[in-house]
């Protein structure tokens, strides 16, 4: 503000990180990386100046801000500027996002993890291609502006994953599993290495299958994923620069009935659960998609005065825009149910639905996939691909199941769409 910015926000973190990688199957490397940054926003008649330093003290931090300031008086003013949020008081404090235990572990235990992993994924197949490994995160964030917004958070935050290969002769079997945490009781790493590798011998053998419109049942990851990349096209940022396909969609039915889902960041432990936003503007919970309608767009400060609407606390940190924890409303079926009501259709573990986010189109290859032949996962598939748009897939929802897989604040249960147009090639 000394140096003339007439709105200025800062933001400085530090990171321990513990980074172990997994590569055909031994550790590759181990490394321990400590981090530092100081992040300033200087506004000057609505033009915004951004500058970063990573060396911490009075002298970095003034040096910082005074670049900060000089880009923004160099960029074009912007009119739709209105001001930087105001400080309020959270909604709820949220219980384990901190975890002692966890932080205070050494990289010998994220190696001894994936040491335990390698030897699991080879008592079940001695020649099985593993990649993957652990990340251990501790950090902690504070966030202070010119209108008084004075808040901090720190958290730790674990994750265990690997991708297993199995070949016999020219017939290849893969796939992959994982298990994150914010707490080291949540977090369970052993049998990792069994689970990947276990699933990647049930993908031998996959056939072709013929082009046709047919059910699909898009098992926890395929599923949860095509609804968070519809939520995540709601961003404000997008819509109103025209690059979304949500554009004119608020208030509208994008999705079928059965589709309600919440945004609840006050769950404890919670992967993404935060009691403000990354502008320090409290939290809450929110219905994003109430049967099927978008209920709002995801708001920063900026977006919400351009539109003149309330802020919902959508800024990441660090900048962007992005959700907290999202979840579904269950259906009274169980995946299994799900499966045996068809006769035929296509089971997805695992697909790369996103749309893209300007126009909705899908077209995506079935990497991980069953045929399901009169109630039951036949066998896998190959070269299959689905061709439709967000908004066809979304409406043709017509079950969620009652069971999920679950990670800490994340609840991911299987979905079942109508019928969509699945490129084979058999």
């Amino acid at each position: 503000m000394k140096a003339g910015a007439e709105w200025a926000e800062a933001l400085c973190g530090t990171s321990r990180q513990i980074g172990v990688i997994v590569e055909k199957t031994s550790i590759r490397e181990c490394e321990v990386v400590r981090d530092y940054t100081v992040r300033v926003r200087a506004f000057i008649n609505g033009g915004v100046g951004f500058a970063t330093t990573r060396r911490l003290g009075e002298e970095a931090a003034r040096r910082c801000a005074e670049n900060a300031v000089e880009l923004a008086r160099a960029t074009h003013p912007d009119p739709d500027f209105v001001a930087l949020p105001s400080p309020a008081a959270a909604q709820a404090q949220i219980e384990g996002l901190f975890d002692d235990k966890l932080a205070g572990l050494a990289a010998a235990e994220v190696v001894r993890w994936c040491s335990q992993g390698i030897e699991e994924a080879r008592a079940v197949a001695p020649d099985v291609a593993l990649s993957g490994g652990g990340d251990l995160v501790v950090s902690e964030m504070a966030l202070a502006s010119s209108t008084g917004v004075a808040v901090q958070r720190r958290g730790t935050h674990v994750q265990l994953g690997y991708f297993a290969v199995v070949q016999r002769g020219d017939d290849v079997g893969s796939y992959f599993d994982q298990d994150v945490a914010r707490r080291l009781l949540d977090f369970e790493p052993q049998g990792l290495g069994t689970k990947a590798t276990t699933e990647a011998l049930r993908f031998l053998g996959a056939r072709k299958v013929a082009t046709a419109r047919l059910p699909l049942v898009l098992g926890p990851f395929a599923g949860m994923g095509v609804i968070a990349s519809a939520i995540a096209a709601a961003n404000a940022e997008s819509v109103q620069r025209g690059r979304s396909c949500m554009v004119g969609r608020e208030g509208t039915q994008i999705a079928s009935e059965v589709v309600t889902v919440t945004e609840d960041p006050f769950i404890p432990a919670g992967l993404a659960s935060t009691a403000y936003d990354g502008e320090g503007v409290p939290k809450r919970r929110l219905t994003l998609l109430d049967r099927g309608v978008l209920t709002t767009y995801l708001h920063n400060s900026y977006t919400a005065n351009k539109a003149g609407v309330e802020n919902t606390a959508h800024a990441a940190w660090g900048g962007g825009i992005t959700t907290s924890n999202l979840v579904p409303t269950l259906g009274d079926k169980t995946e299994a149910e799900l499966i045996a009501e068809l006769d035929e259709g296509i089971y997805i573990n695992a697909a790369g639905l996103t749309p893209d986010p300007v126009t909705g189109d899908i077209s995506a290859t079935i990497d991980f996939g069953f045929k399901i032949e009169k109630g039951e996962l036949a066998y896998p598939i190959t070269t299959t691909m689905v061709g439709s748009d967000i908004f066809e897939l979304l409406g043709k929802i017509d079950a969620i199941s009652s069971d999920y897989r679950s990670e800490p604040g994340q609840i991911m249960p299987t979905v079942r769409v109508r019928d969509i147009q699945v490129v084979g090639g058999g």
